[in-house]
């Protein structure tokens, strides 16, 4: 199973409509994909048209229900949701009580493994410690930016976090997203990325008034755009990120 998480320090990246449409891509290449929703307000959840399970989701910590009692279908094929809650805001209170709070979330994810290829985190804008004990076990973190200094430096704050820990993910990877070219400082961080001590996907994903009408549909952008803009960058991003997760093995 490879474990992809979509995370930045900042909000409003467009993190949560990355890890939506991406997770949507993988099932379409015939990937059995378990989207993992960890934000609070459930929006990858919702998106996927996943409404709140009668189980809340802090009980997989706090009381140890299984977490296949929470995993819902979608209306795509080998596509099924974790869907989150606001219950979740008490992930830190409950781990904190927990011995071996890594150890738990690692458990949380091992009965995955036996039946989905692709597993995708959505994770909030925080770098609590429950939020870090995911990100220190996949193989994958990818870091949308909205193209600004700001953003990199956001980005630079998480590689550095990282690099003094034990545990880490094994690969962190940004990507700009909605970008918009007409801006000069768009374009100039742009230009100005591939002299950065970064790792940057050559891909980026346009602004595009398609992508805004995934509130209204309910559904992944690519799985109803099919030429638009923003859905051909998240292909070409899925052949991407695909190259890259070879180059992890």
């Amino acid at each position: 199973m490879i474990s992809i998480a979509l995370y930045n320090l900042k909000g409003g990246v467009g993190k949560t409509t990355s890890a939506v449409n991406l997770a949507y891509l993988a099932a379409e290449a015939k990937k059995n994909t378990v989207l993992w929703d960890w934000d609070p307000q459930g929006a990858a959840s919702w998106y996927c048209g996943v409404d709140e399970s009668k189980a809340k989701a802090i009980k997989v910590i706090s009381q140890g229900v299984p977490i296949g009692a929470l995993q819902k279908t979608t209306p795509y094929p080998r596509l099924t949701v974790i869907p989150a809650d606001l219950s979740l805001r008490k992930t830190d209170i409950e781990l904190a009580g927990v011995d071996g709070p890594r150890k738990l979330v690692q458990k949380l994810v091992k009965p995955l493994s036996e039946d989905t290829s692709i597993l995708i985190f959505d994770c909030p804008p925080m770098l609590s410690p429950s939020i870090e004990y995911v990100l220190s076990g996949v193989d994958l973190v990818l870091v949308p930016m909205i193209p600004s200094p700001l953003s990199l430096r956001a980005m630079r704050q998480v590689e550095e976090f990282f690099k003094n820990k034990k545990r880490s993910p094994r690969k962190i990877v940004g990507f700009f997203n909605m970008v918009d070219l007409r801006r000069t400082i768009h374009t100039q961080t742009l230009k100005n990325a591939k002299y950065l001590p970064l790792d940057i996907m050559d891909c980026y994903v346009p602004m595009d008034s398609a992508a805004e009408k995934m509130s209204h549909y309910r559904k992944p952008l690519t799985s109803y755009s099919k030429t638009g803009r923003a859905a051909q960058a998240y292909r070409a991003m899925w052949r991407e990120i695909r190259s890259i997760l070879k180059s992890c093995k």
